[in-house]
């Protein structure tokens, strides 16, 4: 370990052990800068410019997240979308590449135009592994997620969940609708056209989990693709991609 972060791994209680209350306090304090993550959002954002009219970044809306009882909207850049379906068709899987970052902001009341509480982040490292961080309604690294109806620390707890194979909804039932949750309705927010069965059934996103992702972006944009294809407005590169996927 760097020196600098070594000091922060301590034998707090003394027993000559380092257990998972000291390992996790470690995770927690040096988490960010060893992974060297940007510090302000504004200065993740000058590598990832998300924006909801920018046709470089494939946005949905989520309500009734299991993790937030916030709306979410969700960005993806489409390029690394379809890098990763064009993994999948390949046989590897969805897998993203290097430097993808998906980033999601959670927004206060039920509509696009509210403001965003925080923003949770994904951002895929060069040696295949992500790196999670949240920041925080002022635009800082936070130490964990503040809206209800529980605070996730990163990395720790997301890692838990990512990493994992437990179903959440609206994810597991897509693209049929799932019973409301405790804080109301649980579904993507997005045209009925796009709820592509073929899709979720070949791709099977939340299911197999290839990528430690835990939402279903591959397959809304595989039903954004094939509902185009459907309207006779899919580019060549569309439909090619399209039938690499055997869609």
């Amino acid at each position: 370990l760097d020196p600098a972060l070594r000091v922060a791994l301590r034998d707090a209680d003394g027993d000559g052990a380092i257990g998972w209350t000291e390992l996790s306090a470690f995770l927690d304090s040096t988490y960010y800068t060893g992974h060297r993550l940007p510090p302000a959002l504004d200065a993740l954002r000058a590598e990832a410019p998300y924006a909801v009219e920018d046709t470089a970044w494939f946005s949905t809306l989520v309500d009734g997240s299991v993790m937030t009882h916030a709306r979410r909207r969700i960005y993806v850049p489409t390029a690394a979308l379809r890098a990763a379906l064009a993994s999948f068709a390949d046989g590897d899987g969805v897998r993203y590449p290097p430097g993808t970052v998906i980033a999601g902001e959670h927004l206060d009341g039920g509509t696009e135009e509210e403001r965003v509480l925080e923003t949770t982040v994904k951002r895929r490292r060069a040696d295949g592994y992500w790196d999670f961080a949240v920041y925080g309604p002022d635009g800082r690294l936070a130490p964990a997620t503040a809206t209800p109806p529980r605070p996730l620390r990163a990395p720790t707890q997301c890692t838990g969940c990512h990493l994992g194979q437990r179903q959440f909804e609206p994810e597991r039932s897509f693209p049929a609708t799932p019973t409301d949750g405790a804080d109301g309705p649980r579904r993507y927010v997005v045209p009925d056209a796009w709820l592509s069965r073929a899709a979720s059934v070949r791709l099977q996103e939340h299911a197999r989990r290839d990528d430690g992702v835990l939402g279903i972006y591959a397959t809304l944009y595989a039903g954004r693709l094939l509902a185009a294809r459907a309207a006779g407005d899919a580019t060549p590169a569309d439909r090619a991609l399209l039938a690499r996927l055997g869609l």
